[in-house]
C-alpha cells in the first residue's frame, strides 16, 4: 500500500478532510524525509493519520514538525510511535508550545530509540515558543550525544 492510501484510508477512517500538502508529499514510496513545517494538521485525528504515514514509512529518516500548534497529547503519540521506528534519526519540532510534559516525553524517546540522534526543539534563527526546562532539555541533549557515539563507534 502506498503512503498516500495509508493517508487517506487514516482520513476515511478518522473522518478527516486530507491535507493536499501532505498529500503532495507522499509521492515517493522510499521517502526518507518529511518536511511538514508550518502546517496544521488539524484535529486530534488529524495527527493521528500523519502518524499512521509516519509508522507506514520505514525508510523514513527526518521528520520536521516545527511551528505545527502541536500538543503535549500530540508529541506523546509521536513519541510512542517513534520509539518502534526502524529508521528515524532527527526530529524537529521548534515552535510548538511544548512544556515539561514533551520534555520528559522526548527524553524517553531519546533513551528508548538509540537510532534518534538529533532532537531539535531550538531553533536560534526564528522565534520559539516552546519552554521545554533548561534540565530537560540538557538531559535530551546528553542522551542524543550518548547515541551519536554508540552509532560511530
Amino acid at each position: 500500500m502506498s503512503l498516500k492510501d495509508i493517508y487517506r484510508n487514516a482520513c476515511e477512517k478518522w473522518k478527516c478532510k486530507p491535507n493536499s500538502g501532505l498529500l503532495a508529499q507522499l509521492e515517493n514510496p522510499d521517502q526518507t524525509s518529511l518536511i511538514y513545517s508550518n502546517n496544521y494538521c488539524g484535529s486530534e485525528h488529524g495527527f493521528t493519520c500523519l502518524l499512521a504515514v509516519i509508522e507506514g514509512n520505514p525508510h523514513l529518516k527526518v521528520i520536521d514538525l516545527s511551528s505545527n500548534f502541536l500538543t503535549t497529547e500530540n508529541v506523546h503519540a509521536l513519541v510512542e510511535t517513534l520509539i518502534r521506528h526502524p529508521a528515524c534519526t532527527s526530529l524537529k519540532l521548534n515552535n510548538n508550545r511544548l512544556y515539561i510534559d514533551a520534555g520528559k516525553d522526548l527524553l524517553r524517546l531519546a533513551r528508548l530509540n538509540r537510532r534518534i540522534i538529533e532532537i531539535e526543539t531550538e531553533d536560534e534563527k526564528t522565534k520559539n515558543n516552546n519552554k521545554i526546562p533548561p534540565k530537560i532539555y540538557q538531559q535530551i541533549q546528553r542522551e542524543l550525544q550518548h547515541n551519536r557515539v554508540s552509532q560511530a563507534g
